[in-house]
């Protein structure tokens, strides 16, 4: 079987597997090879695969579509981290988690300088127009 994994920047993975297990709106799965055709919407969660030389391996994902058909299972997120072990998954999310808070932070910042800019140039025009 194959796992495929996209995020909007591109493949986070794509390689052969025995199992994929995973948390989706409607309960947990776990799809094996010869599992029926099958679509789900999955909130943020860990998804843990099974490689071809029995490696258990995860990928934290954020929010998408799970869909099986055939052979290959496709998993389409806006964000995916992979990672060997839960506690290396722990600490690559954990970095990611703080810079992603960063630029949020600095998102936030520049949207209210650019709100005032555009509240100050809104003051402006209708001062400028009650003179005429």
């Amino acid at each position: 079987m194959k796992l495929q994994i996209y995020t909007p920047l591109g493949t986070a993975l794509n390689c052969r597997i025995k199992k994929v297990s995973m948390e989706t709106f409607s309960g947990y799965r776990t799809l094996l090879p010869h599992h029926i055709d099958f679509t789900a919407a999955m909130n943020a969660n860990v998804l843990s695969y099974v490689t071809e030389e029995n490696q258990e391996r995860f990928a934290a994902c954020h929010r998408g579509i799970v869909v099986k058909k055939g052979d290959t299972v496709t998993v389409t997120v806006q964000k995916a981290v992979l990672g060997d072990t839960l506690d290396e998954l722990e600490k690559i999310i954990r970095l990611e988690f703080k810079q992603d808070e960063e630029d949020r932070k600095e998102l936030n910042a520049a949207m209210a300088r650019l709100e005032a800019g555009l509240i100050r140039g809104f003051i402006n025009l209708k001062q400028g127009g009650a003179d005429v």
